[in-house]
């Protein structure tokens, strides 16, 4: 039986997600306003990308579309054939909508703390600006010509505030009830395929990681250059103990590899060892973790067509 969409869908969902930000970029050329085109222009207006308000003023927005990204992350895999699209096990939709939910109103309460200060930001900005151009433009004039022009370029206050927002939609690919839809569908198992293959490469790949930084630890346990006995200290078992809780969350297409150096990473971060015998121990995990993927990829396809189909809903 070909692989379909649908065998996919069994197990989670497509989540599309986009943000809209106002960077305050300057979108205006020499020409534009009434000064020569010269190479030192040209520089000037160059470092306008933030040129209508400085960095630093969107550093707390930052941080916020940080955290958003961040949960998306956390409760998702890439998927491989669309951008800005992550795969979401059905275990994980709903933690993951609270999560955007409230990561969202955090944003909006940062945008709105922007949005007060931004008549202040504007009148820092225009000696900044003013300075500038009176350096780049041949008169005085000009200068003052050009600076009345890019003031003009500043939106308003709901202008601003309107370019910004997250945004997402949880989706499914759906397949139209039709002979040729059925082709189609064969056709799709190639795609499909690539997509679960890189499932299992994305949580091994992450636990691989976390277990190659253990090591290094250890290692430096053994060369004397730690200050923790086994190299691995609370920090760093509290850190991997948290790896552990995600890869066992998310493994949802069942690779019992994975499982096993689960348990196996479990058991040796809470029981006593030396960088020695630690070392050893971590290194044929990280062997087992990066050994035949395709097997654990060939068993999740096993798994998924043997599930039965859901219905479907845009």
């Amino acid at each position: 039986m070909a692989l379909t969409w649908q065998d996919l869908f069994t197990k989670g969902t497509l989540i599309s997600f986009n943000r809209h930000l106002w960077r305050a970029g300057l979108r205006v050329k020499a020409v534009d306003l009434g000064i020569d085109n010269t190479q030192e222009v040209r520089q000037a207006l160059s470092l306008g990308q933030h040129k209508l308000a400085p960095s630093s003023a969107f550093e707390e927005i930052n941080a916020a579309i940080g955290e958003w990204n961040r949960a998306i992350e956390e409760h998702s895999f890439e998927f491989p054939l669309l951008k800005s699209v992550r795969y979401v096990p059905d275990s994980e939709v709903e933690p993951l909508q609270q999560k955007l939910n409230d990561r969202r109103e955090n944003f909006k309460k940062k945008v709105k703390e922007f949005i007060v200060k931004y008549d202040q930001i504007r009148r820092e900005m225009f000696p900044v600006l003013e300075q500038c151009l009176k350096e780049v433009a041949k008169t005085e004039e000009a200068a003052q010509t050009a600076l009345s022009r890019i003031n003009a370029e500043y939106p308003s206050q709901a202008e601003v505030e309107s370019k910004f927002g997250l945004e997402w939609d949880f989706f499914t690919i759906t397949i139209p009830a039709s002979k040729e839809a059925a082709n189609a569908a064969k056709d799709a198992a190639g795609q499909v395929q690539s997509v679960i293959s890189s499932m299992v490469e994305q949580l091994r790949s992450e636990l691989s990681q976390k277990v190659a930084t253990l090591i290094d630890l250890a290692k430096k346990a053994q060369d004397g250059k730690s200050r923790a006995k086994e190299g691995i200290g609370p920090a760093s078992k509290e850190s991997a103990f948290t790896v552990l809780d995600k890869v066992e969350r998310m493994n949802v297409l069942g690779d019992t590899v994975l499982t096993d150096q689960v348990n196996k990473l479990r058991a040796i971060l809470k029981s006593e060892f030396t960088p020695d015998s630690v070392v050893k121990d971590l290194g044929s995990i990280k062997l087992n973790l990066e050994s035949d993927i395709a097997s654990a990829s060939a068993a999740a396809e096993k798994k998924l067509t043997g599930l039965g189909n859901r219905k479907l809903q845009f």
